[in-house]
């Protein structure tokens, strides 16, 4: 047994070092459950890096973690026909690359205003069905908060 643990440690070690060597982000706050300590914008920001990264991975349920039961935008859509929509933007589009700047985020009590600056470059399944989408723009986010975690009730271009 301890043959079985000591090179799985030696490996452990070894990738936090070379991580550490080259001056890679590690951030040990995920792994010791001390984001209790983080801001709201540190929390918000968290969520964003959450929804691009289900985005790219192609993960709807992982996007609609982070989407409130009560989400309605600005064309009418509430939960149920966002995540359809989400449904069949991922079905259509494979290879998702999305860049993001930092966002600008104000916390106003338990509610959010988010302005995320992003380019957004994704391969269709179909291209005479769906163009091949090459995207940059600003969206607005509301955020609510519930409880410790955020929650996006709204998402739009900003107009």
């Amino acid at each position: 047994m301890k043959r079985f643990w000591t090179p799985l440690l030696f490996v452990l070690c070894l990738g936090v070092f070379i991580g550490c060597q080259a001056q890679l982000p590690v951030d040990l706050s995920r792994f010791t459950g001390a984001n209790a300590k983080l801001t709201d914008e540190e929390k918000i920001a968290l969520v964003l890096e959450d929804v691009q990264r289900g985005m790219e991975g192609r993960r709807v349920y992982q996007v609609l973690a982070h989407v409130s039961r009560n989400y309605e935008d600005r064309k009418g859509r509430n939960y149920e026909r966002l995540r359809d929509d989400l449904n069949l933007l991922l079905r259509n589009y494979r290879a998702i690359n999305i860049t993001r700047t930092p966002p600008n985020i104000q916390v106003q009590g338990d509610r959010a205003r988010v302005i995320d600056t992003f380019g957004t470059i994704a391969e269709s399944v179909s291209p005479l069905e769906y163009p091949p989408a090459n995207l940059q723009g600003q969206v607005i986010i509301m955020m609510e908060r519930f409880g410790d975690t955020w929650q996006i009730v709204e998402w739009g271009p900003v107009t």
